[in-house]
């Protein structure tokens, strides 16, 4: 409807307070889901910032001189001159004549002044000040000390009158540099500049988020309910057993993915039931989120209902439904059909008491072959037959199919895998079906909340995908590698 779609779209651009909890959720899950680049950022960061202080690495020689000031003989007075004339030594050593004469004082004509610099310290309440010369070479800073020595009290006259300075401690530089190199310093300076960029990185990729992580984040898109959330669940180890298929036909199926796919069917048919709807149609808005193998589930789980149900691989350009049950290619199906090569009842396959209409054996180039006449008179064929018919189509978000099947389905199912489409992606898969009226919610797939408590789940048994043209396929498994003895 045109009232929710707009309402939406205003909710999802409004802003929101920041949940501080959930930004620490999304950065956990950054770490999880990045740790190898995120590991990768930060030995890189630690090693170029060793490098650059390794380079960047100076070594610093001081010496200095502590003088006392006598003047008055008065204490108070003589602290305060001893202050005034610390604060004012580098602005004398700065002067082009002190330096000229501070050189003509310098015994060997190699050394420069001009290299090292002047730094001071007052002892508070006291009469003393200390003076410390400092360079990167070694051999410039005793020189220049005594040089200094020689020069600085008749300038301390010049702008103090007469100035007694006494010389109380003199500390000739050490070859050992007052900054030592350490390894060990520059090995801990850049693991900690590599653990904040990895973590403005982690914040970042926080805040800019926008993708579905939890029930409420749906709630920006549309006002339909959830239909369920399904566990991210894992087939059960059986030894030398390495076919594997997430169905809930399978034994060696957790628990809590099973009872998540009969809960969503049993919410969709009492949706259903009450408007006595019979065709369903799931889509979704990428590829790889899970929505053929919820259809097919979804099927089965109305078959363990009673329900008399058929599947139809509506997706063409992809035909995935027959290849979980072994037969893709290799029966007539829905492009046979439409190619007038088999009536209704000779499409279809049997596998156990569910009816299974697959891709056919027509393969590429299929996609607008649909003719409306004969989809109109095969699902009218089929709605005498059966109790529940699924429909499962492409991606809504990448084409136009899903939107072109809808007038044939009741109502929509629209599968969002946690954590993969962004909001404004979802938004626009899911425009058609609320415009039509006809989303009956969505559900939630590899979710990591609120179903914790049926049990622990790791990965799904979901194969790797091949290609989808330039996209990536659904599902990847062949007759060989399926699971005949517990599926179906």
């Amino acid at each position: 409807m045109q009232t929710e779609t707009r309402t939406d779209r205003n909710v999802y651009s409004s802003p929101e307070p920041m949940d501080f909890t959930e930004i620490l959720e999304d950065i956990l899950r950054c770490l999880k889901r990045y740790w190898i680049q995120l590991l990768l950022v930060l030995v890189a960061a630690a090693a170029v910032t060793v490098a650059y202080l390794n380079a960047s690495y100076k070594p610093v020689y001081s010496a200095k001189v502590t003088y006392a000031v006598n003047k008055t003989g008065m204490t108070e007075n003589d602290a305060a001159l001893a202050k005034r004339l610390s604060s004012s030594v580098a602005k004398i050593y700065g002067t082009y004549e002190f330096q000229d004469e501070l050189f003509d004082s310098i015994q060997e004509k190699s050394l420069d002044p001009g290299k090292c610099w002047i730094s001071t310290q007052y002892t508070e309440g006291a009469n003393l000040f200390t003076v410390t010369v400092s360079s990167n070479e070694f051999r410039n800073v005793d020189p220049v000390l005594e040089a200094f020595q020689q020069v600085y009290p008749r300038w301390a006259d010049k702008s103090n009158g007469s100035v007694e300075l006494e010389t109380v401690d003199r500390v000739q530089a050490s070859q050992i540099p007052d900054n030592p190199y350490s390894m060990i310093d520059c090995a801990v300076k850049g693991l900690l500049v590599g653990l904040v960029l990895v973590a403005a990185l982690t914040f970042l990729y926080a805040q800019t988020l926008h993708t579905v992580r939890k029930e409420k984040d749906m709630k920006k898109v549309t006002s339909k309910g959830c239909i369920a959330l399904i566990p991210d669940t894992k087939m059960k180890k059986r030894t030398n057993e390495n076919k594997s298929h997430l169905l809930i036909s399978n034994k060696r199926i957790d628990w809590s993915f099973k009872q998540s796919m009969l809960s969503a069917q049993s919410r969709l048919d009492q949706i259903m039931s009450r408007q006595e709807q019979k065709v369903l149609l799931v889509t979704s808005t990428l590829p790889q989120e899970g929505k053929s193998l919820m259809s097919v589930n979804l099927a089965l789980a109305a078959v363990q209902n009673g329900k008399k149900t058929v599947i139809i691989d509506g997706d063409l350009r992809n035909p995935s439904v027959g290849r979980v049950f072994g037969f893709e290619g290799k029966t007539l199906g829905l492009s046979d059909f439409f190619d007038r090569k088999a009536d209704p009842d000779e499409i279809i396959t049997r596998s156990g008491e569910l009816a299974v209409i697959g891709g056919g054996t027509r393969t590429g180039g299929v996609s607008g072959i649909i003719s409306d006449e004969m989809m109109e008179d095969l699902m009218g064929y089929l709605r005498r037959v059966y109790d529940f018919i699924v429909i499962d189509t492409p991606p809504s978000g990448l084409f136009s199919d899903a939107a072109i099947l809808e007038k044939y389905a009741d109502t929509c199912l629209y599968v969002v895998r946690q954590d993969m489409a962004t909001l404004h992606e979802i938004q626009e898969g899911i425009a058609p079906f609320i415009i039509e009226n006809k989303l009956a919610g969505y559900l939630i797939n590899r979710s990591s909340a609120s179903i914790s408590s049926y049990g622990k789940y790791g990965k799904y048994g979901y194969s790797k995908y091949g290609h989808y043209g330039k996209y990536k396929r659904y599902i990847k498994t062949t007759e060989t590698s399926m699971n005949t003895e517990d599926t179906l």
